[in-house]
């Protein structure tokens, strides 16, 4: 019988350091049950267990449909200190994906090509688990990141596969803020995205040593690097980000429906079951947890 709680069984392969309280964990399933690598929507996210800890949900920074799963934690509390104990060899409890992602052309979704998708169970539709397309509508294709702190996570799976869901011709826009240049997570990685024609423009909140960069929070970076045109917009980062970021957008002519924004810091059981997560009259387990601004902005504590 069909459980929605069951997990399965991931060892650990790899551990890499990004910043003093985060470490990024490589996956690989224990039984290769599916037959096939495991894919996912940017943006989706899963749930990850310790026998007599319990569970709580990451969201996949690595290129979907890999023979591994890659996920950031942040030590922030018992589970996630207890995995930061974990070594290379350790199994873990993996179930999901869940949720819908971003918004990305149909055509070059992964998910849309037969044979590519893993559904652990759940039991989605095949297109699920992508935001509704705009009817009537042509995707536009060049897209600009604004993140902040750990908001990169969830958008770096989808910055690895630029050419597979964007096309090669896209252009991506990325502004991201953190606290200081320690904090930036994949920093190493920069200047091979920008060969992939992504623009990445950072600050740091404050001065600090040996920081040439901007200063200021993440809109202080709209003013010095124009937005490309003809583009969509996702926003992941602190809720305290999404006002100032919205604001300054809309100022700059940024329409509603061009805007998508992560409400991940809400996800809880992954099945919309708890309620937890619950937003007027979504579930961000299940209808989000990424959400077109124009169809959320009118509800009271959404943002």
């Amino acid at each position: 019988m069909f459980n929605p709680y069951h997990s399965e069984n991931a060892k650990i392969i790899k551990i890499t350091e990004q910043t003093s309280s985060i470490k990024m964990f490589r996956f690989e399933f224990v039984q290769k049950v599916w037959g096939y690598n495991f894919s996912f929507s940017p943006g989706q996210f899963i749930e990850l267990s310790l026998p007599g800890l319990g569970e709580a949900p990451f969201a996949p920074c690595g290129a979907s449909g890999e023979k591994y799963l890659e996920l950031c934690v942040r030590n922030v509390g018992r589970l996630t200190e207890k995995i930061h104990e974990l070594k290379v060899g350790d199994i873990v409890g993996i179930r999901g994906p869940y949720g819908k992602g971003w918004l990305i052309d149909a055509s070059c979704h992964p998910e849309r090509s037969e044979g590519s998708n893993i559904d652990m169970g759940m039991g989605k539709s095949r297109d699920s688990s992508v935001a509704s397309l705009p009817q009537n509508d042509k995707v536009k294709k060049n897209l600009i990141i604004i993140v902040g702190g750990l908001g990169l996570i969830p958008l770096r799976s989808l910055i690895l596969g630029k050419e597979k869901f964007l096309g090669k011709n896209a252009k991506i826009q990325v502004f991201y803020g953190a606290k200081n240049p320690d904090e930036m997570l994949f920093r190493y990685e920069y200047n091979k995205w920008r060969e992939k024609n992504i623009e990445v423009r950072l600050t740091a909140d404050k001065e600090c040593a040996g920081w040439q960069g901007c200063v200021g929070l993440v809109t202080a970076l709209f003013d010095k690097f124009p937005l490309i045109e003809k583009s969509r917009v996702f926003l992941c980062g602190p809720p305290a980000m999404y006002r100032p970021a919205l604001a300054e957008l809309k100022g700059k002519g940024v329409a509603d429906e061009d805007i998508f924004l992560s409400l991940e810091r809400r996800m809880h059981c992954g099945v919309g079951v708890c309620q937890h997560c619950a937003v007027g009259p979504y579930y961000t387990c299940k209808d989000g947890p990424i959400f077109a601004y124009d169809k959320i902005k009118d509800i009271p504590g959404a943002i």
